[in-house]
């Protein structure tokens, strides 16, 4: 148990070299960065995202997720095509990001990808592309050793002590998402 503590308590005063400032509430005890790669492998592994408008099929490709310091896009192309044509068409969408401090989960959501379809002056109508994912993609936040710990105190009462985010930053950087967290503890008495 005691080993345990020492693990913890090392890793939490570790800090990891990153060029951009992290404005916490107290320091930044773990960080976190998620590469746009990883989010896009996610899209990969889906497999074929299809589906049928008026007298078209469409097919969704290159599925992918641009991160900048100032924003997340989603980017890809959809083919729409029938027995007498074929057209491609650009599709750019909204990401948001945001973190569920409570469940430390980074949650990415593509919110709006609208893409209109008019082919030579006809018009096929919008296919909400946004829809298709409908359910965010949530990967867990930085993780401390332990959720919380337990020790024998010479007395012989037991505590257990909770590890908790106190502060967090979430920023979007070039290529990525950060999330820095402060941590503390919470005692808890057991008999």
């Amino acid at each position: 148990m005691l080993f345990h503590f020492f693990i913890l308590f090392s890793f939490l005063i570790a800090v990891p070299e990153i060029d951009q400032p992290v404005e916490l509430s107290g320091p930044d005890h773990i960080s976190l960065i998620v590469h746009q790669d990883l989010i896009n492998d996610f899209f990969i592994n889906l497999g074929k995202i299809k589906g049928k408008k008026k007298s078209f099929d469409w097919n969704l490709k290159n599925p992918k997720i641009n991160i900048s310091s100032e924003k997340a896009v989603f980017n890809a192309e959809i083919q729409l095509y029938n027995n007498l044509l074929s057209v491609t068409q650009d599709v750019v969408g909204k990401v948001d990001v945001s973190y569920d401090k409570l469940n430390n989960l980074i949650i990415i959501k593509i919110v709006d990808a609208d893409v209109i379809i008019d082919i030579a002056g006809y018009d096929i109508g919008k296919i909400d592309i946004a829809g298709y994912f409908s359910k965010p993609l949530k990967l867990n936040g930085p993780q401390a050793v332990s959720d919380n710990i337990e020790f024998a105190m010479p007395s012989g009462i037991n505590k257990k002590i909770d590890v908790v985010v106190n502060s967090y930053s979430l920023k979007l950087i070039e290529g990525g998402i950060k999330l820095s967290t402060s941590l503390g503890f919470n005692n808890i008495i057991k008999e």
